[in-house]
């Protein structure tokens, strides 16, 4: 009890007894000890609950910031689904034509080694299945890289297109001819994705031609040429030349003009007209069997000038072509010039 005896100095206040001090603590104690089993005891006491900053408890309504919630109240970016074109998102197509331009746009705006031609021809090697060559591949697999693989068929990386074709085609021969144009065929060359077709008089090649064989038109008739074929790599080199082959033109069957007459007769001067021919290039012309006026095939008349005044004239048309005799002669007409 001799602890409890005695005063404390305490500053500001002066002598307290240490009985009244050690009251005042012992309620102070209770107290806390108090609010801590209330605590504990309240139904919204949660030991694992985070606790709450200050000025928090009720935050209200955010302000809005464009962009951070779409239309559709959802956080985030698009997940893909749905649609069926191609956005800043992906590739979301269906079609290998889709995935073809997608991927093309998205290579030729975002390299400058490739040109757009180059980059669309590496992709439709691609899903068409054939071989690639080293440049091709490495834009099929940056293509791939951007818009995954395409969505149609199964798709995977040939390498071979930079093999050269060494072998000449063989067993050219001409299949049929026309008066315009020459049929041939060659035996396949293994590795050609094409064939160039030669002719004399040609700077460059005919045609090109997918399979063993090709008709060249726009030929002259009448006309012989000689031909010679080659294979084309899938990388687009062209083999050497096969042996060459020669081929003729037809002559082309022209019917004598029909329907002649005369019109504007002067005494130098006549209009002779008929009707036109098939496969005509031109049409002569003849005053008494001397040829007077020409005309090409798409006129069905002539001006002839330069006759003797007061005179009879037998007139015949004959049509004509390139490379060969004219046709035979039209029924002859009678032309007087006058006399002034």
């Amino acid at each position: 009890m001799s602890m409890l005896t005695g005063k404390v100095d305490v500053p500001g206040v002066g002598d307290v007894d240490k009985r009244v001090l050690f009251g005042v603590g012992g309620l102070g104690a209770a107290f806390l000890g108090w609010k801590w089993w209330q605590a504990r005891s309240a139904d919204a006491y949660d030991p694992a609950a985070e606790g709450v900053d200050p000025g928090m408890e009720d935050p209200g309504v955010l302000p809005s910031v464009a962009g951070a919630v779409r239309e559709d109240g959802a956080y985030g970016l698009p997940d893909g689904s749905g649609g069926s074109s191609a956005d800043s998102y992906g590739f979301r197509g269906t079609t290998n034509d889709q995935w073809t331009q997608y991927a093309a746009n998205q290579l030729s705006q975002g390299s400058e080694s490739w040109s757009y031609s180059a980059i669309v021809s590496a992709l439709g090697k691609f899903v068409t299945n054939k071989a690639l060559t080293g440049a091709d591949q490495t834009i099929v697999q940056a293509a791939i890289a951007v818009a995954g693989y395409p969505p149609e068929g199964s798709h995977v990386i040939i390498p071979g297109g930079d093999v050269k074709v060494t072998v000449a085609p063989t067993g050219l021969k001409v299949t049929s001819t026309s008066s315009t144009a020459v049929s041939l065929s060659w035996g396949a060359v293994s590795g050609a994705t094409s064939y160039d077709v030669f002719r004399s008089g040609a700077a460059a090649n005919a045609v090109r031609s997918n399979s063993p064989a090709a008709t060249i038109a726009g030929l002259q008739p009448n006309t012989e040429y000689t031909f010679q074929v080659a294979a084309v790599s899938t990388g687009g080199e062209t083999g050497p030349k096969s042996s060459a082959v020669k081929g003729k033109t037809q002559a082309v069957k022209l019917a004598a003009p029909t329907g002649v007459k005369s019109s504007s007769v002067t005494a130098t001067a006549a209009t002779v007209s008929w009707s036109k021919v098939s496969g005509a290039t031109a049409y002569r012309v003849y005053f008494n069997g001397q040829l007077r006026g020409t005309a090409d095939g798409g006129s069905s008349s002539v001006r002839v000038t330069g006759l003797a005044k007061k005179t009879r004239y037998s007139v015949t048309v004959r049509a004509d072509t390139t490379n060969q005799e004219p046709g035979p002669a039209s029924k002859a007409i009678s032309v007087t010039t006058k006399s002034k």
